[in-house]
């Protein structure tokens, strides 16, 4: 049973390692390969081998394994390995949990109640709004188009109906 001096040591040990050297198989390594490696890995530190260890050690231990369920995570998840290895080129060695993706996140959309300005074309662009939203399509050109004839100059509410005119052409064919 390892001390907690060496667990220490070898915690401190993984700031500087990536998941492939943390499980202890190379990057060209199989999923079955890294699932393997993995098995060895919770053999030597899952918590529960520590049970009847003192506290600092199950402590230790612990985050230990957590760095070890992190880079089997990462690794075991196709699309994640991918973006990992690309990561690790550009000397990136941890993946950050809390960003589990480096896209950007989608636009904001406006609904077609944000898009009108008067209070009457608002209120018809809700409907508008909530019609679409149920899957009515057809239903939503009738009080969008009214909208559009109380703002004739407002042009972002006349491309949505156009918008929604294509979006009834293709449902047809």
């Amino acid at each position: 049973m390892a001390t907690a001096d060496a667990l220490f040591l070898f915690l401190s040990s993984l700031e500087n390692k990536n998941y492939y050297d943390i499980l202890r198989w190379p990057r060209d390594a199989s999923a079955a390969e890294i699932k393997a490696a993995f098995h060895s890995f919770s053999l030597l530190y899952h918590p529960d081998r520590y049970v009847d260890s003192p506290s600092e050690v199950r402590a230790l231990a612990s985050e230990i394994f957590k760095r070890g369920v992190e880079a089997y995570r990462c690794l075991s998840r196709p699309e994640d390995r991918q973006r990992y290895d690309r990561s690790l080129e550009r000397g990136k060695i941890r993946m950050d949990p809390f960003s589990p993706s480096t896209r950007p996140p989608p636009p904001s959309v406006k609904t077609l109640e944000m898009v009108a300005l008067t209070p009457q074309a608002k209120r018809l662009a809700d409907r508008a709004d909530r019609l679409i939203a149920t899957g009515k399509l057809g239903d939503a050109v009738a009080p969008l188009r009214a909208s559009c004839q109380c703002e004739p100059y407002n042009q972002e509410l006349a491309e949505r109906l156009a918008f929604l005119y294509e979006a009834l052409a293709l449902e047809e064919a």
